[in-house]
This record gives structure tokens, C-alpha cells and sequence, in this order.
């Protein structure tokens, strides 16, 4: 790290190394210090010009010397020691001592640590170390780069500073310059934020008459509680006095880590002022009304000349937070008519304020007005429940100052009792609860009272009625008979009675079949129906459901009944049936149709008789032959001719008969 300042005729060039090893064999190999011309007359130069300011390395002095030196100079002492002391251990540390922060148990670090400090407070000493150069051969119209860096050593980075005889400037006064005054001490305080990239410490004077000033250290103040992570924004002395209502002056300069004194702050004064010991104590009260008390104290006269006066404070809690109600009362005083809105419970204390601003407290009187009217109705009641159940009400606050707290109330239907859910009196405008999305009440209702530090609650507040999500589905149907007759099936069955249900949903399926068939939708209050559409000897399953509001379908697991169809009414399949005698060519010819059928028809048995005798069987047929011719018949002779049909899946069909004269 490089530093550099600017004067008048020449430049002073300051540098450290960043760890205490490397530190340790730098000064053994030394430095080099080299200066590069940037800027002439304020043009850059095409060709910088470099010079070698260290025609050797730059190493501590002799130790021989030192001698007479470190006689004048504590600082270079330190550094000397640093340097060349066989051992380096800090001991008989006091409190508040430098050697407070340093670690004890590491001996580079304490040469390391030390030794930068007192090159900050000695430039003469850090230059006789070889921690510092002056230049001379310098021009004002010219600006340099100066590079430093340890002598055949790459592994430690160099480092620059750009600077001319321009950027010379005086040293500010520091600012915000301060005293405060106690009983036989004075607090003085600066601006140490603004200036600590200025100065590295700073030196307090102090005087009697205003005119002769003396140091009040024999060694410069530093900054110890600076840390990046908490940097200070302001530097603090203590400094005692003898006797307090004596003035005192003080002034305040910086010095810089190349030894430079800043300007000096214009003078300040201060004077000891003597400590507050007798408080004040709070006797008696009256009260007037809920807004108005009568305070009364005690306090000696003989110490009314040390204070500035009194100060009445209020909590509502014995505890605090207590809050300052007057102003400062004249030290004479020992009554106040106190005028403002009071809390159900009143704490008042009584400081005594000193003339340094010191405050003496007195212990808490407690003062209690009656108080029995309940707050006002709570107003803006809402809320909603979300999906899990989980309700959010909010609602407006209640003004009242003396305000406890809310009661909040509910109810699972409408007529039923509200119950306090929360059991005390809840503070807050907003509550989270939760309702069981299973229990089958479709809403629940809530209200909230307020309730004063009294214990006095106020009339509920209008009922706010949630809705709950559906997550229950709605009763099932069921049935109660079913008919299986002439080939149909007549379902009834008994309505869902859930109120929220909007339509059922007759469905069938052959068993064995995984999907169901929507028959039939009921939207009003039908309850029974006739399938006419399913075939015989089949076995079929009907289930009725119903649907609600929320898309909620009700369970299947009492709503599904099983019926096998079983139909013995012959069906008429032949349509069209005729017998025609033929004479001539010796023959009846017989003709028929089945056009509806023609699909389920197998086949078609034909029996034949004369009349007056039993049929037997005649001729076998397949379902696609519609005319057949008999010609083994007598003269005079009535036949008659009996046609069978044969259906899939062993159905019975309607014979038709004949009856032809030949």
C-alpha cells in the first residue's frame, strides 16, 4: 500500500506491507522507489520519463542510529524496537491501553502491529525505517507516479500513487466539534467519518484563560473501534475536571501519517455542572373525569437550584413503554392539571431534569378513572375459506383507546349458539381458522366483539355467513324395486336427498364389462324408468348417481343392483304368411316373409296336417328361404301348415298357420 503528500516543494512518499512475514523480510531486502513523470504543463508525455530514487535499497538505519533519536521520539523507539529488539512482548497492559487489542500470544504480529502504528505518529521515524521517502527534485508543473516495491521479492505486489505539487492543499479543521457536560467531566466529540482518510490521529488542547492551551494527552488519540464491518462515524475523550462552574476552552487538530498538524477548531467551552441525586416523588391525585387528574409532588426547595425543572410521564403499563406528557415544569412547582384522554390503568412517573439534561425518575403512582361502557360494535367484519380449509377473516379497527383486545365467535348453522374460538381477547385485526371441509354443514358463520381493558365487550358485530368449498359428495341414490317383464326392465329408485344436487345419472353395463353406459339423465324428479333396449338371456347392471353443485359425483357402493333377463313372450317374427292351391299342376305353393327379423332369424320348421289330425314335422329350413311347394297331397283334402321360426339365443317366436283347401 502506497500513500503520498503534497507540499509546497516537495512530495512525501509513505508505504506498508500487508502481512506481518513478508513485512518482516522486506526490511532485510529493502525497497525501491521509482518515479515516472505522467504530465508536463498538463499535456501527457508520448515517452514517460522514469527515475530510480533508491540508488540501493531502502533498509532501517543502523541501529547506533537510533540512539539519540528514540530519546526524543517514543514512536521511533517502538519502531526501532520492532525491528532490531531480540523480543517484543507487550506487558503491564492497563485497561483502555493500546496493547488491549493486540494479540498477546503472537510476537511478529505485536512487531508488525506496533510498528505500523508509531510510523503513523512518527514520518521522521517510518523515513529512518525505510518506510518513507522525501522528494525534493520536483517541479509544479509536472505530475508522478510513485512505485514501491520489495527488492528482488515478485511474490509481493507493488503498488503506485499518482501525485504533483498541485494537489497540495491545507489540512481541514475537523468538524462537529462538541462538548457535553457532566458532574466534574466533559464529553467531547468530532466528525471522525469525514476525516479518517485524512488524519490518523488527533490531539485535544485544553485551557483555563482561553489563551495558553496544553495538550490534556502526551500522546496523540487514535481511533481503536474503527472496523469495516462497524465503522465509526463519530471519535469520543472523556476528560475530567476538577471542580464543576468553572469554564473551560478546548480546541481540536488532526495529525497525518506523514507527521502534519491540520488547522485547528475554533475554541469551544464547557463547564461541569453537578449531578442530579434527589428525584422527585409523586404524593397524591385527583380525579376529575375519564380526561382530566390532578398531579401533586414533593421535591426540596433547597435543591430546586440544580435543576432545570420536571418532566411527567405516562404508560399504560407499569412496565413501560412510558412516553413524556408536559413539557419542563418550573423547579417551583409541585402541582399539574393534566388534561388528556386517560387509559383504563395509568402509570405516571415524575423525572427531574438537571441542568446537563441528566434525568432522575421517580417509581410509577398508578391511577385508575371508572370506567364502564363497552367500545363500539366492530365494523367491515369479511373473510374467506380457501380450498383446505383454512379461513382468513379482517376486519376495521376499533378507535377506542383503552382497546383489550376482540372476541372471536362462531357457529357451524344457522340458529346455533356462536362460541368463543379463541378464549381470550385476540389482539389484531386479522385471524387465520380452519374448518373441517368434511363436516356436512355447506357454511358456518362468524361475528366478533370487542372487548376493553375493563373486561367491557361491546355488542357483536353483523353475522358473516363463508360459504365451505364442497369437498363432500353428495348422498347416493338407491334403489328400492326393479321389474323385469316382456323383455324390459322397470327401474325405481329413492332420490339423493343432499340439497346441493343438480341431476342424477342412470348408466348401465353388461357384467363383466368394466365401462359404464349413460341411459338415461335426470334433471327434475323422475324416479323410475323402463330400458326397453337390451336383449334376452343377458345379464346387465344398472347404477344410479348423483351429481352436485361442485361437480361431486355421490359413491357406487350401495347403488348398483344386477338383473339377468329372462323373456318367454313369443315374438311375432313372420309378417307375411300365404298358401295358394295349384290344381292344375297338382300342387300348393306356400310363401312368407320376416323382413323386420330377418337378422335374428336361424331357421324355420314347417309341420303339416290334415285337419282333424296332429301336426307333425314336415320340412326344416334355413332363415333364407321364403317359398316352398307341396305336392304330396289328396283330393279334397284341408291341410294345414304350422311355420316355426328359430331365433338367436333360443328366443321364442310367434307359428303362424295355414290353412289351404285342395
Amino acid at each position: 500500500m502506497v500513500k503520498a503528500r503534497a507540499q509546497k516543494d516537495k512530495i512525501l512518499v509513505r508505504w506498508a506491507i500487508n502481512s506481518p512475514a513478508e513485512w518482516q523480510k522486506a526490511n532485510k531486502k529493502g525497497f525501491t522507489i521509482t518515479r515516472t513523470t505522467i504530465l508536463r504543463d498538463g499535456n501527457v508525455l508520448p515517452k514517460p520519463e522514469k527515475v530510480l530514487l533508491s540508488s540501493k535499497p531502502l533498509t532501517p538505519e543502523p541501529l547506533d542510529s537510533w540512539i539519540d533519536f528514540v530519546q526524543k521520539d517514543n514512536n521511533a523507539a517502538i519502531i526501532a524496537q520492532s525491528i532490531y529488539g531480540e523480543s517484543f512482548e507487550v506487558t503491564s497492559a492497563k485497561e483502555g491501553d493500546l496493547a488491549k487489542i493486540v494479540n498477546m500470544a503472537d510476537e511478529l504480529d505485536q512487531r508488525y502491529t506496533f510498528a505500523l502504528y508509531a510510523a503513523d505518529m512518527s514520518f521522521e521515524g517510518a523515513v529512518k525505517a525505510g518506510w518513507g521517502y522525501v522528494d525534493t527534485d520536483v517541479k509544479k508543473n509536472e505530475v508522478y507516479a510513485y512505485q514501491v516495491k520489495v527488492f528482488e521479492s515478485p511474490q509481493v505486489k507493488e503498488a503506485s500513487y499518482m501525485i504533483g505539487l498541485k494537489d497540495y492543499s491545507v489540512l481541514p479543521a475537523p468538524t462537529d466539534f462538541i462538548a457535553v457536560p457532566d458532574d466534574r467531566k466533559v464529553l467531547l466529540s468530532w466528525d471522525y467519518e469525514t476525516f479518517k482518510r485524512i488524519y490518523t490521529s488527533f490531539m485535544v488542547e485544553k485551557s483555563s484563560d482561553g489563551i495558553n492551551y496544553t495538550p490534556i494527552s502526551n500522546t496523540a488519540l487514535v481511533n481503536l473501534n474503527d472496523k469495516d464491518e462497524n465503522p465509526s462515524k463519530n471519535m469520543y475523550f472523556v476528560d475530567t475536571l476538577n471542580v464543576n462552574d468553572k469554564v473551560y476552552h478546548y480546541r481540536l487538530y488532526g495529525i497525518t501519517s506523514f507527521g502534519e498538524k491540520g488547522e485547528v477548531t475554533k475554541p469551544i467551552t464547557a463547564t461541569g455542572v453537578a449531578a442530579v441525586v434527589t428525584p422527585a416523588r409523586l404524593v397524591d391525585y385527583a380525579i376529575i373525569n375519564s380526561n382530566e387528574v390532578n398531579l401533586e409532588w414533593d421535591y426540596p426547595k433547597e435543591s430546586e437550584g440544580f435543576i432545570q425543572g420536571y418532566e411527567i410521564n405516562l404508560a399504560s403499563n407499569d412496565k413501560g413503554p412510558y412516553r413524556v406528557v408536559s413539557k419542563i415544569i418550573p423547579p417551583s412547582e409541585r402541582k399539574l392539571k393534566f388534561k388528556e384522554e386517560l387509559y383504563p390503568s395509568n402509570y405516571f412517573t415524575i423525572s427531574v431534569v438537571g441542568k446537563n439534561n441528566q434525568r432522575l425518575t421517580s417509581q410509577s403512582m398508578l391511577v385508575q378513572p371508572v370506567d364502564s361502557i363497552p367500545p363500539a360494535k366492530p365494523i367491515g367484519l369479511e373473510g374467506v375459506i380457501d380450498s383446505l380449509g383454512t379461513v382468513r377473516l379482517k376486519w376495521k379497527p376499533n378507535t377506542e383507546k383503552d382497546l383489550r383486545g376482540y372476541r372471536i365467535l362462531r357457529a357451524n348453522t344457522e340458529g346455533e349458539e356462536f362460541v368463543d374460538i379463541y378464549h381470550q381477547s385476540y389482539s389484531g385485526t386479522e385471524y387465520k381458522d380452519s374448518v373441517s371441509l368434511k363436516m356436512t354443514n355447506s357454511k358456518v358463520y362468524y361475528r366478533i366483539a370487542a372487548e376493553d381493558m375493563r373486561y367491557n365487550i361491546s355488542d357483536p358485530s353483523d353475522i358473516l355467513v363463508l360459504d365451505k368449498p364442497d369437498k363432500i359428495p353428495p348422498a347416493a341414490p338407491i334403489f328400492k324395486d326393479y321389474d323385469n317383464k316382456d323383455g324390459k326392465v322397470h327401474l325405481k329408485w329413492i332420490r339423493s336427498y343432499s340439497e346441493d344436487v343438480v341431476s342424477h345419472s342412470l348408466r348401465r353395463r353388461e357384467k363383466g364389462q368394466e365401462k359404464w353406459v349413460e341411459i338415461k339423465q335426470i334433471n327434475d324428479t323422475i324416479q323410475e324408468f323402463t330400458d326397453d333396449r337390451i336383449e334376452n338371456k343377458k345379464i346387465y347392471q344398472y347404477a344410479i348417481l348423483a351429481k352436485d353443485k361442485s361437480n361431486l359425483w355421490s359413491s357406487l357402493d350401495h347403488s348398483v343392483i344386477t338383473v339377468s333377463v329372462l323373456n318367454f313372450t313369443p315374438v311375432k317374427v313372420i309378417t307375411f304368411s300365404q298358401g295358394t292351391a295349384d290344381r292344375e299342376n297338382r300342387k300348393i305353393v306356400l310363401s312368407w316373409d320376416y323382413a323386420k327379423n330377418k337378422g335374428k332369424v336361424l331357421g324355420l320348421s314347417i309341420y303339416k296336417n290334415e285337419k282333424g289330425l296332429p301336426p307333425t314335422l314336415w320340412k326344416e329350413l334355413n332363415g333364407t328361404v321364403f317359398t316352398l311347394e307341396d305336392k304330396n297331397l289328396k283330393i279334397n283334402k284341408e291341410y294345414e301348415y304350422h311355420l316355426v321360426p328359430s331365433l338367436e339365443n333360443d328366443s321364442p317366436a310367434k307359428p303362424e298357420t295355414l290353412t289351404v283347401i285342395y
